[in-house]
């Protein structure tokens, strides 16, 4: 017992020395402490202006089976729109080649020095989202206005995102002004249709260029904000940039019984909807597995030695705190989608009548699948979850399988990451999981690089603003985003990553 006594504090102070030498080895902060200017040829009004003509252009996407006159006012706009570009942007018109998409999304081709080296692609979409009917006389500035006041570009689509799209033509614009050529190609795609899928635009556009035979060396597309004071410990701003993407499939739940009049039921486990709400629940006490695999843990890794030591001590000890901080991230919707498959209810039938038992009833789930799952693995837990031959499961057509996962330690992302740090003072730059879908993923079969990343700085109020009520944007913000592309851009002739 003695010796017990003596072992014990020994294990302990061991224990300790471990933990705190792990801390105290992590490497140091990697942000850029010095000021950030505008590169020369940008100009911040100029911009603001760009961005507020082409909010005034109602480019909403709708769905198949629309209304025709509402179908007619967004292809009247979608053709303003790229009259618009090509009026306003002489030089990219003048130098770039226009390529045919078969619909109104745009493609265009800059020639680079060496049309042997694998193309860059440039991307956002020029599709909004409607505004909530009723809702209009909450905003402070009619929502396709496109006003300038206090400081910010006003109106829907401003950070989702034809505010990317409009730093990306004032960085190309720029650049060919003052006679630069890219080493590449670069591809700029502005889609039509993101917010409904992106079946007909960039879905097209990705499957003509693999006809082709075309690599890509790496994709831009819309992701991960710059943030501020949203990571506990950290005092930096944060650039998330998403590595991959989560996959995306519904499944349906029925059971089927015995209809018949409500006042003499048979038990509740034997009708079509208690059967049915049995086996929600049984699904719901069935969570998917977590994990820091992944895209996740190169999340924490990358901020972990900005935190205070408090946070770094934890964080860089995740084989002994794993499990607290698993617990916490999980308390958070947001937290528990970076760590694992998440399942939501969204429909539910069953009945036609309060004092009729319904013959069968029906739930959909929509599961956004962690990359280290699959659709027919996912498939398979709810099922075993279930667990009642009565109770079918089946998958729903169109869904799509998680995407790959960026390699951080490569050169292209190593690349990206150091133009983020060029454009943005004093900020982190993390990679994560992006939960929601992106037109990015139509080009997987093409590239090995996807950056989802929107270079714009977004405090905690911003955030809602997308598709929500007051979408805005700084006017300093899209102008700084015109720098992050300007130098992106740039970047291209500092080295020339092919895709492997």
């Amino acid at each position: 017992m003695k010796r017990l006594l003596l072992i014990l504090p020994l294990a302990l102070l061991g224990l300790a020395a471990v933990v705190v030498g792990r801390t105290l080895l992590l490497p140091p902060v990697a942000v850029n402490t010095s000021p950030v200017t505008l590169p020369e040829g940008l100009d911040a009004q100029r911009a603001a202006e760009s961005l507020a003509a082409v909010i005034r252009l109602p480019t909403l996407s709708h769905q198949v089976g629309a209304p025709a006159s509402q179908l007619a006012a967004s292809d009247a706009a979608f053709a303003g729109m790229r009259a618009w570009l090509s009026e306003h942007y002489p030089r990219i018109s003048a130098t770039t080649l226009s390529e045919d998409t078969g619909s109104p999304s745009i493609l265009l081709r800059w020639p680079g020095a060496d049309r042997q080296l694998p193309p860059a692609l440039l991307m956002a979409h020029q599709d909004v989202v409607p505004v909530a009917p009723g809702t209009e006389n909450q905003w402070v500035h009619p929502p396709f206005s496109g006003a300038i006041a206090d400081g910010f570009i006003w109106g829907r689509g401003a950070i989702d995102s034809k505010g990317s799209m409009v730093a990306i033509l004032e960085a190309v614009e720029t650049l060919i002004g003052q006679g630069f050529q890219p080493q590449r190609d670069v591809l700029l795609a502005f889609g039509h249709d993101e917010e409904i899928g992106g079946h007909q635009g960039n879905r097209r556009i990705a499957a003509r260029l693999l006809e082709q035979g075309t690599r890509l060396a790496w994709v831009s597309d819309e992701g991960g904000f710059v943030v501020r004071g949203q990571i506990p410990g950290i005092t930096q701003d944060v650039a998330v940039v998403g590595i991959a993407e989560k996959g995306y499939v519904s499944l349906t739940l029925q059971a089927n019984a015995q209809g018949g009049h409500s006042s003499q039921p048979p038990p509740f486990d034997e009708t079509a909807i208690g059967r049915l709400s049995l086996a929600l629940q049984r699904v719901g006490d069935a969570p998917f597995a977590r994990g820091f695999d992944g895209p996740t843990g190169d999340l924490l890794a990358s901020f972990t030695p900005a935190q205070s030591f408090g946070y770094r001590m934890i964080f860089a000890n995740l084989w002994l705190f794993g499990p607290l901080v698993e617990q916490q991230l999980s308390a958070s919707p947001a937290g528990a989608a970076q760590l694992q498959t998440s399942l939501s209810p969204t429909l539910l039938r069953g009945g036609i009548k309060e004092n009729v038992l319904p013959p069968s009833a029906r739930a959909t789930l929509n599961l956004r699948i962690h990359p280290r799952d699959s659709i027919e693995s996912v498939a398979a837990h709810v099922r075993a979850a279930v667990a009642d031959d009565q109770v079918s499961v089946k998958v729903m057509p169109a869904g799509r399988e998680p995407s790959a996962v960026t390699d951080v330690r490569g050169k292209a992302y190593t690349q990206f990451a150091e133009v983020i740090r060029a454009s943005f003072a004093n900020t982190l730059v993390s990679p994560n999981l992006t939960v929601g879908g992106t037109d990015s993923r139509h080009y997987e079969p093409l590239t090995e690089n996807i950056f989802r990343f929107s270079p714009l700085l977004m405090d905690r109020e911003d955030l809602p603003r997308m598709h929500g009520t007051n979408e805005r944007i700084g006017i300093d913000t899209l102008a700084n985003a015109s720098g992050f592309y300007y130098r992106l851009l740039q970047s291209l002739n500092e080295s020339a990553p092919a895709s492997r």
